[in-house]
């Protein structure tokens, strides 16, 4: 399954009793899980809806959760992501999963999302078994134009399939050489972005049309991002802080910022065990070092050497967690993603004590005068 069919299910009201959400795409990860929220009504999200890090030795108690009628009704959803991707589960979560599985609740659909498992672990293993499996792989040119005549429908604008669908090819990828499993795909998160950018230049605009295409900025020689990331691989708290307000100044997305300082952490993580640390896909597809045809405006491959040798695996391992609480943080009530950005930066390139570090929207540092 893909996930235009997983959603396309949501939107039905025929969800499943259990999904594994598995690739590398956090953009259609993210795609799945406002898909999820969407397809409860507003007034039921906060009792039907359950985001859950997870943690050995809570597993069991949380699925318990699942076997309870919604307090509103209807269906609940739990979803269950881990940075480590599920590589902590024990023998005695594999067993509380399996017997979930076994007899799922009637009232309840659980979720979980890993971007790159390792398929030998007997968790993994029981997910592909008895859940069924969500492909997070890029959408092909004819899928990506569907979803961007969808995006724009809900800003009430139009746009011609044909249009549309030429639009999507503009940010197609190429594959690697690594096979069916590696297909070429569209970047929606950089489809998103500059599509973003033309409706804000084209404001009150009803419709999209071809002379419109003269606004889209699908290539960049030099981005800014690539300054912020290679201040961060440099550990120079000041120019990678200066870096982010003058991105933030430029409206720049959070979300966009946040993603890429996270790949950053994970292609320097597996840098670091990887001798032959190559050319492979990136999380939205294409070649990493170069998104296919078009130059890699973010250029994380290139800069995580850099950050090896500046940073601990701990520190690394660290960061990523740290990467995590700010994208929940974002996409929670928290009114100014600014600051949790900046303390960030401070969390990663500063570093703190494992066992002292706080829950990022906890303890916040404050703003300063000249933010």
């Amino acid at each position: 399954m893909g996930p235009t069919v997983f959603i396309a299910t949501l939107r039905k009201g025929k969800a499943g009793p259990a999904y594994f959400l598995r690739g590398p795409d956090r953009f259609l990860q993210d795609e799945c899980r406002s898909a999820i929220a969407a397809s409860l009504a507003p007034e039921a999200r906060e009792w039907c809806l359950a985001e859950i890090e997870f943690e050995p030795g809570r597993l069991a108690r949380e699925l318990d959760g699942a076997s309870q009628m919604p307090m509103l009704g209807g269906h609940s959803f739990l979803v269950f992501s881990d940075p480590e991707d599920f590589k902590r589960a024990s023998d005695a979560e594999y067993e509380a999963l399996d017997a979930y599985l076994e007899r799922p609740s009637p009232f309840a659909t659980v979720v979980f999302i890993a971007s790159e498992p390792d398929r030998r672990r007997r968790f993994i293993q029981l997910l592909e078994k008895k859940a069924q499996v969500v492909e997070m792989r890029p959408l092909v040119a004819r899928e990506a134009a569907e979803w961007l005549r969808d995006y724009l429908s809900k800003r009430g604008v139009e746009i011609a399939p044909d249009l549309a669908e030429e639009i999507a090819v503009k940010f197609e990828v190429s594959p690697d050489s690594r096979g069916e499993s590696h297909k070429a795909g569209v970047n929606l998160l950089w489809l998103r972005t500059e599509m973003e950018k033309l409706l804000t230049g084209k404001p009150g605009g009803q419709r999209i049309e071809r002379d419109d295409l003269d606004l889209l900025v699908v290539f960049r020689e030099e981005h800014e991002i690539g300054k912020l990331l290679a201040a961060i691989a440099e550990r120079k708290f000041p120019e990678a802080l200066a870096q982010l307000r003058a991105l933030l100044a430029s409206k720049e997305p959070e979300t966009l910022i946040l993603w890429c300082i996270g790949d950053l952490i994970r292609q320097t993580l597996k840098a670091g065990v990887q001798p032959q640390f190559g050319r492979r896909l990136s999380p939205y597809g294409g070649e990493r070092g170069g998104w296919g045809r078009f130059a890699n405006p973010f250029s994380a491959h290139e800069i995580a050497p850099r950050a090896l040798g500046s940073y601990s695996r701990q520190e690394l391992s660290q960061a990523l967690r740290a990467v995590r609480r700010a994208d929940l943080g974002i996409k929670s009530s928290w009114k100014d993603s600014k600051i949790l950005l900046e303390f960030l930066l401070w969390q990663i390139i500063v570093g703190k004590a494992a066992e002292t570090l706080e829950y990022i929207g906890e303890t916040l540092p404050a703003e300063t005068a000249d933010a």
